[in-house]
């Protein structure tokens, strides 16, 4: 069983503690506001019956109102915090859950990615509800889901997988900082598309030193009507309206043309926020591994990435205040405040504004390590594999990660150019093996542990052909989509590039004879130095045909034991082939033969 579900219970009861606390402090606080609100509106009440105002009565009031306003603060941030432990405690469940392979409570929305033409997503449950990206997910940012889904799709090709791997273990140990960073991005909803804030910042625009010599000295105007009144003069408040329509009118006539930037900076200010906050929640972190530090590095600068967000933050906030038309009138009749917003703005991403685009992809690439390391923390068993350039795999108590941890049987086999051909009787577990072997491979590529005791694996592109469908639209029976998806691996094998491919059944929609020649055929092709691959069949007319034309072919079966109450799987892989079948059983446990 895995070693981490005690921490994760015993994270769930302490934070059932602290969640109860926090309830009982909040009827409290809300008790204090209730009454000292009542206190003050009863010496507002008293001071004004009978015998008319009564001052004394009317000032003390005063004080309960300023506890009352006390008491309201403090039960915001009480509530902030009841709020924040809530959605700890539903992020630990969901852990719980991942090690118990309780699906039902995960529920991750996939980015829209179609995977129809994907060598391998499709056959190997990359996506959906019983998935490895609604298992291994905890990003809950736009970008990081969609940067992880991506990894698992293999966009990207790792030479540093071993710094990934030192990474990743380090975050492993790392739960409560995990849970953490899980939080604040629910809290600070971090799932919006940044683009809007990776174009606004893309702009070299300057701010005009003329402009800004304006709104710096066009107030000192006002030290004219202040002179006038000083001296007593009669026109001064003639003087002060002058001046403040002589601010609205510049202000109207040369901001205009950043009214759009202003409004699209009120709206990014909440996620500014966000980016910042979960930067200096890493940056907080003592991180050991050269990769993470890496990623949190500042290209040729001093200072932290949170620093920059945080700029632009301030500068949002800045802006955001003028979003109320009446105060935004008073203030720029005063004071030249769109055209400092101005100045502040494009100053800032004239700066920085380069920055942006490689933090928010560090950021989501820091986000995919935290979702590989959760393959190690909810794995039953898990290693770190070693990956070699070798077309080779060799895999120890390999699991199949989305199975019911409790009744998950592991497998090892050990393999080299050329093929493996899996027979067996149905549901014996030849589909599992070769999904497993496919998942452990996917894994391990992208610098994750693996559920295994052991894995040495060469690094090679994945193809399959497990789930055929046909397509009405597209007028394409199951048969000849078969043959697209075997040609296309076939095709592939011509390249120069180590390949694994993985096929399950293989020309299951012909006619026997048809079917033993044309997997033969499959199998010569695929038979060189820098292919591997596993192939599972009934026909075991094909394995015969094999054995006396392809040499790199080897065998390994599954079998089952029958009594009374009916078959008994043990799931374990044996060498050699497999003549038994089951089908004959199966039809009579449901009544057709």
């Amino acid at each position: 069983m895995n070693s981490d579900i005690e921490y994760f219970n015993n994270r769930a009861e302490m934070m059932s503690g602290k969640i109860a606390q926090a309830e009982d402090k909040n009827r409290r606080l809300s008790t204090l506001r209730l009454v000292f609100f009542s206190l003050a509106v009863i010496c507002v009440i008293a001071s004004f019956v009978k015998s008319g105002l009564r001052l004394p009565l009317l000032v003390a009031a005063v004080v309960p109102f300023a506890i009352f306003i006390y008491f309201c603060f403090k039960h915001e941030k009480s509530k902030a915090v009841y709020e924040h432990l809530l959605i700890l405690k539903e992020i630990n469940d969901r852990y719980i859950a991942r090690i118990e392979g309780d699906f039902s409570k995960l529920k991750n929305v996939a980015p829209e990615i179609d995977i129809r033409e994907h060598d391998y997503a499709f056959d190997l449950d990359i996506f959906g509800d019983v998935s490895l990206y609604n298992l291994y997910n905890i990003s809950q940012s736009y970008l990081g889901r969609n940067a992880f889904a991506k990894e698992l799709l293999g966009f990207n090709s790792h030479e540093n997988i071993r710094q990934r791997q030192k990474a990743c273990e380090e975050l492993m140990q790392k739960k409560e900082f995990l849970q953490e960073f899980e939080a604040l991005s629910i809290e600070k909803n971090m799932d919006k598309s940044p683009s809007i804030l990776a174009n606004f910042c893309s702009s070299e625009e300057s701010f005009s030193p003329k402009l800004r010599l304006l709104y710096k000295f066009i107030p000192l105007l006002w030290l004219v009507p202040l002179l006038l009144l000083f001296m007593g003069s009669r026109i001064w408040g003639a003087i002060a309206v002058g001046v403040a329509l002589i601010n609205l009118l510049i202000s109207f006539f040369l901001t205009g043309k950043y009214k759009s930037r202003f409004n699209f900076a009120s709206s990014l200010k909440k996620q500014v926020e966000g980016f910042a906050s979960l930067y200096e929640l890493v940056e907080r972190q003592e991180l050991k591994s050269d990769l993470l530090n890496e990623l949190l590095k500042r290209e040729g600068e001093e200072g932290k990435a949170s620093d920059v967000f945080a700029q632009l933050s301030s500068v949002c906030t800045l802006i955001s205040v003028r979003s109320q038309p009446l105060f935004a009138l008073i203030i720029n009749a005063f004071f030249q405040y769109d055209l400092f917003c101005a100045d502040k703005l494009l100053s800032w991403a004239r700066e920085h504004g380069k920055e942006i685009e490689d933090y928010l992809e560090k950021i989501s690439q820091i986000e995919v390590l935290m979702c590989l390391s959760v393959v190690g923390i909810v794995s039953r068993e898990s290693t770190f594999p070693e990956v070699t350039p070798d077309v080779s795999f060799e895999g120890k108590d390999i699991t199949h990660p989305l199975l019911n941890p409790s009744k998950a049987v592991s497998n090892s086999i050990t393999l080299s150019n050329g093929t493996a051909l899996i027979t067996g009787s149905n549901m014996s577990g030849k589909t599992t093996l070769i999904r497993t072997i496919g998942i452990v491979c996917i894994l391990a590529y992208t610098g994750a542990p693996v559920p295994a005791s052991y894995v040495k694996t060469g690094k090679m592109r994945v193809m399959t052909s497990m789930r055929i469908m046909d397509s009405i639209e597209e007028q394409m029976s199951t048969f000849r989509a078969e043959l697209v998806r075997i040609a296309k691996i076939v095709e592939a094998g011509k390249e120069d590039r180590p390949l694994l491919f993985l096929i399950d059944e293989i020309f299951r929609g012909t006619n026997s004879a048809d079917r033993t020649e044309g997997a033969l055929k499959v199998i010569q092709n695929l038979s060189k130095a820098h292919i591997m691959g596993l192939m599972t069949t009934h026909d075991y007319a094909l394995c015969d045909k094999v054995t006396e034309t392809v040499k790199t072919v080897v065998y390994y079966h599954f079998s089952e034991k029958y009594n009374d109450e009916g078959i008994l799987f043990d799931y374990k892989l044996h060498n050699g082939v497999s003549h038994e079948s089951n089908a004959k059983f199966l039809m009579r446990l449901v009544g057709i033969y």
